[in-house]
């Protein structure tokens, strides 16, 4: 029986990667005659993200390094057989190339490699894009060594073509575990008039934008609330000054809430009293706020940008960078459910089973996309 030797991210309470690297991505694997081994990192930073955009800057570095050292011992120690898998759950996980070393030189032949991406420098509005010039080569260099890579969106993959990535790349939205989402604020909550806006409040999700959309929506609509969420203890941007904009407003509007330091079952319930979530951002490739709202069927309003346009299921989407569009697709969507069931979100938990098909079975054909191929890639997984 080979091993999956996992890497997952970092388990932040505050962020997804918790659910991702503990309960989805191994509960994918259950059904696979495989040994599903998380290899394991330290946590050195404390609970909040001190400096990053995702996750903190140092700490990321410091963990997957932590996982990679491990795992090095773990090939010294002869634990690591020809044949066995590493699946990265970033595929910026550094000291790989450590890893990649080691396993030439130990002569093995035969260990595949896999990994999700989830933006990296082929993204202009990505944080790592100002670090191409130097990133790019490392990119590339991985690239080389992969089996295979997951990626949220078509747009991305060919991005990544362009770029000059050449190893296969499927495409599987995002994986998320709906049912883990749902048993997490089982007591679904009567909607209420609410817009909810989850995202973070940096350079690319366009912070701004989002604060003139709520105060138009909110002087149209005096019965409605436009909520935003953080687990953080703060909310936090990297553009100066939005922060204080929005709680100035919050001071003069009541109906614009800021809710911070949330739990992850405060967060669902304040979802799943939503009726609509908003999103601005110019970067998302699908996002994770999207899957989670819809898995407690808000109505999304988002942009008609980029990966949003593959959401083929989203009936409310604006012109891009425009008030007024944003302000009537959230008008269309105050009084009308667009879905009697969970799509969107049920779409990425079948891509999440996809990564464990494609990894547990050293699948070699040909590359699948989640999107354009949702009934067959169900058909192949449950044969």
């Amino acid at each position: 029986m080979k091993n999956i030797w996992y890497f997952g991210l970092e388990p932040l309470k505050e962020r997804y990667t918790y659910q991702l690297s503990n309960i989805w991505m191994p509960k994918a694997f259950e059904k696979y005659d495989v040994n599903f081994i998380p290899v394991k990192g330290e946590l050195q930073t404390g609970k909040e993200i001190r400096v990053g955009a995702v996750l903190d800057a140092v700490g990321r570095g410091q963990y997957s390094l932590s996982q990679c050292n491990n795992f090095l011992d773990k090939i010294r120690t002869s634990k690591v057989k020809d044949g066995d898998v590493i699946f990265l759950q970033d595929y910026w996980t550094s000291g790989i190339d450590s890893i990649f070393y080691a396993l030439d030189s130990y002569g093995y032949k035969n260990i595949k490699v896999y990994a999700m991406l989830h933006a990296q420098s082929v993204d202009e509005y990505d944080f790592t894009y100002v670090m191409k010039d130097w990133m790019r080569f490392y990119e590339l260099g991985l690239d080389n060594r992969m089996t295979g890579i997951f990626v949220g969106s078509t747009i991305h993959k060919e991005q990544l073509r362009a770029a000059g990535f050449k190893a296969p790349i499927h495409v599987v939205s995002l994986p998320l575990d709906v049912q883990d989402v749902l048993k997490t604020a089982p007591d679904i909550r009567i909607k209420k008039n609410n817009v909810i806006y989850t995202s973070r409040l940096d350079k690319e999700k366009n912070p701004y934008f989002l604060l003139e959309v709520a105060k138009k929506f909110l002087k149209q609509n005096q019965d409605w609330n436009f909520i935003l969420t953080t687990s953080g203890t703060n909310f936090r941007s990297s553009v100066k000054g939005v922060v204080e904009d929005l709680e100035n407003y919050a001071k003069q509007n009541k109906r614009f809430v800021l809710k911070k330091n949330l739990t992850k079952q405060e967060y669902y319930y304040e979802l799943s009293e939503a009726k609509i979530q908003f999103n601005c951002s110019l970067q998302d490739y699908v996002s994770w706020t999207a899957l989670e709202a819809d898995a407690f069927r808000c109505n999304l309003v988002y942009p008609n940008f980029r990966s949003f346009e593959e959401m083929y299921h989203l009936k409310n989407k604006y012109t891009p960078f425009s008030i007024d569009s944003a302000v009537k697709a959230l008008n269309k969507s105050k009084d009308k459910n667009d879905k009697n069931k969970v799509e969107l979100a049920i779409l990425s938990d079948w891509g999440r089973r996809l990564e464990a098909h494609i990894v547990s079975n050293d699948y070699d054909g040909a590359e699948l996309n989640i999107w354009h191929e949702y009934e067959y890639i169900k058909r192949i997984i449950n044969d």
